[in-house]
């Protein structure tokens, strides 16, 4: 593209102005709307370092600071020394304000019918509260988040999510109706779920904290001093959250179960806030480049990533090196996902030893991690030094167009019902429910021995007919 002469970019910029000021187009997003968008990933890039042959070096540098200059100009992710959410001051933690940003956001997406985009908003607004349970003031907050989950889910047809999210709302107040801004269906489905959980056994759950003689707030409701015990709470999860003038704060979420005793320690801390993030140690750097050399993805990889992720406040870790293959060069890269505690291998990438081959390369290697750090590839992981391909589940279709039902259709069989989970948690365990026998934990095992019986015969197999002193497995896809 020809970048515009001094003159013309001058008469752009005041066409533009113009159409703001006629007709109240933005040039830029309001600023209360950007502030509500969803946390991105973090991404912590290593050093793209070349093996030491002449014009290998600079080539990777190019290489390092083309990709990292897409990933900073990235709208899906963001890299680890651009995540700073900034010094709460003492005044508060800013995940909680940001939570409650996403949560309005969220609730007015809801109101204007765009389900999918309520859905993420709320969805990362939850996640926010949690993070910062301590310093959040109002349980009530929570159970509406939980509510607004609740009807988002059930308007987007994934009725299990949305049963569970409002038995969480249940659990944490138990005398909550739904709110008037809910479909009839939504509603009926809460008044459901909430008839059918309060009917259940109820748990406990005993409360001590370091120091003892916190004051003791479950669900919000202030409990005494620790060392306390609850009883009679609704079966799910709850909100335990401690506070001492001098010892500071703290707080979780649990899960308590019917006829069952739930013990929770906490240990309470004066910082507000988010840890601050820290640059990777050197040292581990190093480490974790030589093990994605040698092919050698295995425990101490995993391992290396996690403590550079937890240093670096990273959501995923990306490991790349360049090495000469004749008169080329080639990428090779891994990502280890934190929230899925699995390493992909990315496709190798052949490039030129020109800058336009590397900046093309490198765009192209910066769109991999965007994919790779958003929609984790779980078809492509890495086991020991093998590549190997993994079951993935398939997409949720989209909610199905309603027609009017055909007189002459045969009636298809029903599916069995198979309860998920959007925010990665397991129902709420119901042991006055009968079980068919396909749920049964035997049948299971039964199917997960043979399958695995099975894939490691296949891998015996292969590892017979190649050498074992290298990194030598090709997959094609």
């Amino acid at each position: 593209m020809k970048r515009s002469p001094p003159a013309h970019r001058a008469v752009l910029v005041a066409l533009l102005a113009s159409t703001q000021v006629l007709f109240g187009v933005p040039l830029v997003a309001p600023v209360g709307e950007a502030a509500a968008q969803a946390p991105r990933p973090r991404v912590w890039l290593g050093p793209m370092q070349a093996d030491d042959v002449p014009g290998a070096r600079l080539l990777s540098e190019k290489f390092d600071e083309a990709a990292r200059n897409q990933l900073r100009r990235s709208q899906k992710v963001q890299t680890t020394d651009q995540a700073q959410f900034g010094d709460a001051g003492g005044e508060g933690d800013p995940r909680v304000e940001q939570a409650e940003r996403l949560r309005v956001a969220g609730k007015e997406a809801f109101a204007a019918g765009e389900y999918q985009k309520a859905l993420e908003q709320l969805r990362a607004a939850l996640d926010l509260y949690e993070e910062g349970i301590a310093s959040v003031n109002k349980v009530e907050v929570l159970a509406e988040t939980l509510g607004y989950l609740g009807a988002t889910t059930h308007a987007l047809e994934f009725d299990a999510d949305a049963k569970d999210y409002f038995r969480r709302v249940v659990a944490l107040l138990p005398e909550a109706e739904p709110l008037d801004e809910f479909p009839e269906a939504a509603k009926a489905l809460f008044e459901k779920e909430k008839a059918k959980l309060l009917k259940k056994k109820r748990g406990t759950l005993t409360v001590t904290t370091e120091p003892p003689g916190a004051e003791v707030r479950i669900d919000g409701v202030e409990r005494g001093a620790s060392p306390v015990t609850v009883k009679d709470l609704v079966r799910g999860d709850h909100y335990v959250q401690a506070s001492h003038g001098e010892a500071g704060l703290a707080g979780t979420r649990t899960r308590v179960k019917g006829g069952r005793t739930k013990k929770v320690n906490l240990t309470l801390s004066t910082e507000v806030g988010p840890e601050p993030a820290q640059k990777a140690d050197e040292a581990l750097v190093a480490q974790i480049t030589q093990l994605a050399r040698d092919m050698d993805i295995s425990a101490p990889f995993r391992e290396k990533a996690e403590a550079i992720a937890s240093q670096t406040q990273a959501d995923c870790v990306v490991v790349a090196f360049i090495s000469p293959k004749g008169n080329e060069f080639t990428l090779t890269s891994f990502v280890y996902a934190v929230e899925a505690k699995q390493t992909a291998k990315l496709d190798d990438l052949g490039f030129r030893a020109n800058l336009s081959s590397v900046f093309s390369q490198a765009t192209r290697f910066a769109g991999e991690v965007e994919t790779a750090c958003t929609e984790f590839p779980v078809a492509k992981v890495v086991s020991g030094k093998l590549v190997v391909a993994a079951a993935t589940p398939p997409p949720r279709d989209p909610p199905p167009v309603r027609r009017e039902p055909d007189p002459l259709a045969v009636p298809p069989p029903t599916e069995p019902y198979r309860p998920s989970s959007l925010d990665g948690e397991d129902p709420p365990d119901d042991d006055d429910d009968d079980d068919p026998w396909y749920a049964a934990w035997w049948v299971w095992t039964i199917a997960g021995a043979a399958v695995i019986g099975g894939t490691a015969y296949g891998g015996y197999l292969l590892l017979q007919d190649e050498p074992q002193d290298g990194y030598d497995a090709t997959v094609v896809w």
